[in-house]
């Protein structure tokens, strides 16, 4: 055993042991930080090959005979026949989410099968190593075929993959080359090595196969990918961040077991409020043990299907239950949300509350509107019977008087004129009657000053021999027509009532502007009464003057006669 031969086992040795020793450490931190796939088990796949391949070269370096020695060589190559087929997995899924098919895969392992038979057969052919022996070897044809093979399959993933990291990066081109460049470096390390190019790029040949160590370089940049770029879909410790700043508890569970959850959800469990009052909880582990990954769990309603439900807690809390099922190629069970919504119930309860406030308000104001429609109905009708019992008072009063008048004429010429008087007064009563609930409820009268509005009714009693004197002093030009309307009603009344009532010969209307009120006297003649008993007439006097905030009052005069006296405010 020379001393040049001792030197290159111990750096063989030494070099694949620290590979072997970071291939097991990286990988263990991808395992555990990343979210379990398909594409993640492809990957440890390759990785298991990488370190049989590794291992297997330390055990062929320290090999006591060339028996032995071919041994570990077989057991090496168990793994590297395999690595193409299953670096096209890798890429497949890689590329486009699937594996391969199965007539594909069938046809490539079969050709991997028969180079791995090769290999283990070579002793008997000599067309994988020509020579091979304790102290070295020499490749035969078969191992190009295989090397090229091999590569074969490697050029196809690494276009495969780098078409795929073109169309996640988009423009960024940088990344797709170093992604690209990650693949390719053990199929290029091992090209340098068995082309013997490693001498006329660099200047030196290495001792051995190099290509297992430049595998470890591809994983510590895959490694740098996983962790930069989150390769492997979502890492579980962004996954465990995300989840943490939501305020909603978050449980996965696949196939009765719990695939994860966030701390708002066992903090839920702990204080009571996965459990609806007097059932049992909606999420619970067997034998009530701790929630952690992979326990097994207890759903109160079927996964498979989508459910969204509220329910009551012991301690008047709900919570809302939003469950999805999930089925994908990497992960199949249920997404389920729990978020407490008591706030949002109080507040619900508040509105529904106040809608029944509201309602109940509708319903008085409802009730209050057709009272209130029913008090105008009634107050229209009061006013048109009200203003139909003036008119016509006062005009059957005044055809009444023209008719005796005519009937006690000495000539009938001189009686046909009163009564044609008489047909005249009934005739503009019934218009007057018609126009009082008509929206054109005004007389041309309106337009003339209260004073000469007087005259004119003082003028038709006189036509039938009745008395009626009209005194108005200190009056202002313009008063409010509702004043006007409201004065001239009450004379028009108290007259009629002088004559029907009282049987009066004389009335005098008294009309004065008073410490800025109205004030109205009416006085007859007539036979007066004992006790004042208000008829239809008097009162509705008395409510014209209250509407307009004034003061009514009416007495009989000592001896004869009857007074109404009204005072009304200007403003």
């Amino acid at each position: 055993m020379t001393e040049t031969f001792v030197y290159e086992s111990y750096y063989i040795a030494l070099f694949h042991i620290l590979s072997l020793f970071l291939l097991v450490f990286i990988n263990a931190v991808i395992y555990l930080k990343a979210v379990k796939s398909s594409l993640l088990s492809s990957f440890f796949v390759l990785q298991g090959i990488l370190a049989l391949w590794i291992v297997s070269k330390i055990l062929k370096t320290f090999a006591p005979n060339a028996q032995i020695k071919f041994f570990f060589v077989v057991c090496q190559y168990a793994g590297v026949c395999f690595l193409g087929p299953a670096f096209i997995v890798f890429a497949h899924i890689f590329a486009n989410g699937a594996k391969p098919g199965k007539k594909l895969m069938a046809l490539l392992l079969s050709i991997s099968a028969l180079c791995f038979l090769t290999v283990a057969t070579n002793p008997l052919h000599y067309l994988f190593y020509t020579n091979f022996d304790f102290w070295g070897d020499s490749f035969g044809p078969l191992f190009y075929l295989h090397q090229g093979y091999s590569f074969l399959l490697f050029a196809i993933g690494i276009l495969l993959c780098g078409k795929r990291f073109l169309g996640r990066f988009s423009e960024k081109r940088i990344q797709t080359v170093f992604f690209t460049f990650a693949m390719a470096i053990p199929m290029i390390a091992n090209l340098l090595y068995v082309f013997r190019f490693f001498k006329k790029i660099f200047g030196f040949s290495p001792p051995f196969d190099i290509t297992p160590m430049s595998a470890s370089a591809s994983l510590i940049l895959f490694a740098f990918a996983t962790f930069k770029f989150q390769f492997f879909d979502n890492l579980k410790i962004a996954r465990k961040v995300a989840l943490a700043n939501i305020p909603e508890g978050i449980l996965l569970a696949k196939e009765g077991r719990i695939a994860g959850f966030n701390e708002t959800f066992k903090t839920m469990a702990m204080s009571g409020k996965l459990v609806p009052a007097g059932k049992e909880s909606i999420a619970r582990t067997f034998g009530n043990a701790a929630y952690s990954p992979d326990q097994r769990l207890s759903i109160a309603f079927d996964t498979g299907k989508a459910h969204d439900f509220t329910y009551k807690t012991e301690a008047d809390e709900y919570i809302r239950v939003i469950c999805r099922p999930v089925k994908d190629k990497s992960f199949s069970g249920a997404f389920i949300r729990f978020i407490d919504v008591t706030a949002k119930q109080g507040i619900l309860k508040e509105l529904q509350q106040r809608n029944e406030e509201l309602q109940s308000a509708n319903q008085q104001l409802t009730l209050q509107a057709e009272m209130k429609k029913r008090l105008v109905v009634t107050r229209t009708r009061n006013f048109i019977a009200q203003e139909a019992h003036d008119i016509l008072g006062h005009s059957i009063m005044l055809a009444i008087s023209l008719l005796e008048i005519a009937r006690m004429s000495d000539t009938e010429s001189q009686g046909m004129e009163y009564m044609h008087r008489a047909k005249k007064i009934l005739s503009d009563c019934l218009k007057e009657i018609n126009s009082v609930a008509s929206v054109e409820n005004q007389s041309p009268l309106i337009r003339q000053s209260i004073e000469e509005r007087l005259e004119k009714l003082a003028d038709e009693f006189r036509s039938a021999f009745i008395a009626v004197g009209i005194h108005c002093s200190n009056l202002k030009r313009e008063i409010d027509v509702s004043i006007e309307s409201t004065l001239f009603k009450l004379c028009r009344e108290g007259i009629t009532n002088a004559l029907r009532h009282g049987k009066a010969s004389r009335v005098d209307i008294i009309l004065r502007n008073k410490n800025e009120m109205i004030e109205l006297f009416i006085i007859d003649n007539g036979s007066g009464c004992g006790k004042v008993q208000k008829g239809m007439g008097l009162s509705g006097m008395e409510q014209r003057v209250s509407m307009l905030k004034g003061a009514f009052r009416c007495h009989p005069l000592d001896g004869q006669g009857f007074c109404v006296q009204a005072s009304i405010p200007l403003h």
